[in-house]
């Protein structure tokens, strides 16, 4: 009995990987980037829930037989479509201060998950080794190493500030558009992610000066 890779993990990735390389292309003219596509479209109608193989298939206007020659299974799809959103992430210059860098690779991923915010929830679903999210993930690891905090301090930051741009954007899209005549959300997420590195290098100065 042949076993199968949890979507999502380093093994199914492999596997993806190395069905991609062996793909040919259909007669149909169907491609993963289009069913991807597809399915980000509709989930950003019609919200998480109404992604199904039967709605995307109709909305292709296949069969869902034929979905299932570019996606096994709805798991496997929404693991496609977070690293798919996570592709849109446009990197800082390498070239800048690492603090600069860790600003605007955050303020990034917030734009980036405000445009389809019905896809956070789908990011705690399964560890994110696609290889957008890992591309994702070097970059924000390399931009606090070169901001001056050791590796173990910056793997807890990294993660901290995920969790920070994950809770803002849910936080927006659960409370809207604020009209209170009090700061903007954006002015809110600045102020937070200024506060939370004030207080990160802080924790690196203090260390340094007790060596």
């Amino acid at each position: 009995m042949t076993r199968v890779s949890a979507p999502g993990s380093a093994a199914w990735w492999r596997e993806h990987e190395e069905r991609l390389r062996r793909r040919r292309p259909h007669t149909d003219g169907l491609t993963l980037e289009l069913v991807l596509a597809e399915a980000l479209a509709l989930v950003d109608a019609e919200g998480m829930d109404a992604l199904t193989v039967r709605a995307l298939a109709g909305r292709l206007g296949t069969g869902s037989s034929t979905l299932y020659r570019h996606v096994a299974s709805r798991d496997e799809l929404l693991v496609l479509l977070v690293d798919a959103v996570l592709g849109e992430l446009r990197l800082p210059d390498p070239r800048l201060p690492g603090r600069v860098r860790v600003e605007q690779l955050s303020a990034e991923l917030r734009r980036v998950l405000r445009g389809h915010p019905h896809v956070v929830p789908a990011l705690g679903g399964a560890p994110l080794l696609g290889p957008n999210a890992m591309r994702a993930s070097a970059c924000g690891l390399e931009n606090l190493l070169a901001a001056g905090h050791p590796p173990d301090r910056a793997r807890a930051a990294y993660l901290a500030l995920l969790d920070y741009v994950l809770g803002s954007v849910a936080f927006d899209a659960a409370a809207g558009s604020r009209g209170d005549g009090g700061p903007s959300s954006d002015e809110v997420f600045a102020f937070g992610l200024r506060t939370f590195l004030d207080g990160l290098g802080e924790g690196l100065s203090d260390a340094s000066s007790a060596r």
